[in-house]
């Protein structure tokens, strides 16, 4: 993680994404830019954070690790959006995981400061619950089409979702679970993505060849779904 300093906010940070439509007081005094590479931990599961995030630009995936050793993906975090929203209000003690996808460049809210003053104001209150509302909703969106498209519908746009340069890593059981198939339907399909060109298998993940060939796959779930594939497990 990289902190630019306060007295280095430029206002290509403050006109972009203005946090005083968010608050009813003056938040600049207790906010700082921090930036964060790819696969850096934004929040590290099991830890109590002391800043609340709004992230700027990029990326990220919020995850769960369980107590038999498995992990599971939750959501996908894209900018602009909050971070760690759930522990400023005690929803939760400790944090689930928060990694970078792709370079991310947040606001870091101090909120050791200010906490005081972020639950009394009744503006942010109000933006908080517009903000968690149409998260619930998109959450609710992506399960649905998660159960009504073929796999190597979702499969390509899970892909282009997490790939960074051109490159896919996801863990394939996470990527199972996430996506509701089996480890070996995810095998298969991915298998028929390298056949047709569009990745690669290397070392590293797999290299995305075909960006045009994904999207336009990704971009069955505008067309009619065919409810025989979409159920098809093997």
């Amino acid at each position: 993680m990289r902190v630019i300093r306060k007295e280095q906010l430029s206002e290509e940070y403050a006109g972009r994404f203005p946090l005083s439509d968010c608050f009813g007081f003056d938040i600049r005094p207790y906010t700082s830019v921090v930036k964060f590479d790819s696969m850096e931990h934004i929040l590290r599961e099991g830890e109590k954070p002391g800043s609340l995030y709004y992230l700027i630009k990029g990326r990220a995936k919020l995850y769960l690790s369980h107590e038999n050793g498995r992990i599971s993906l939750i959501n996908f975090l894209d900018a602009p959006c909050f971070i760690g929203e759930m522990e400023l209000f005690g929803a939760q003690e400790e944090a689930n995981g928060v990694t970078a996808i792709t370079p991310c460049t947040c606001y870091e809210i101090h909120t050791a400061q200010c906490r005081e003053k972020i639950w009394n104001d009744t503006k942010f209150l109000r933006f908080l619950c517009l903000f968690l509302s149409r998260k619930a909703i998109s959450n609710t969106c992506n399960y649905s089409k998660n159960q009504s498209y073929p796999l190597e519908v979702r499969l390509a746009d899970f892909i282009l979702l997490t790939s960074y340069h051109q490159m896919y890593r996801e863990k394939h059981t996470e990527a199972a679970e996430f996506l509701g198939v089996t480890y070996r339907h995810l095998l298969y399909v991915l298998a028929e993505f390298v056949k047709r060109g569009y990745l690669k298998k290397t070392k590293q993940g797999y290299l995305i060849q075909d960006v045009s060939a994904l999207r336009r796959t990704a971009e069955g779930r505008q067309s009619k779904p065919d409810a025989a594939n979409a159920s098809k497990k093997i």
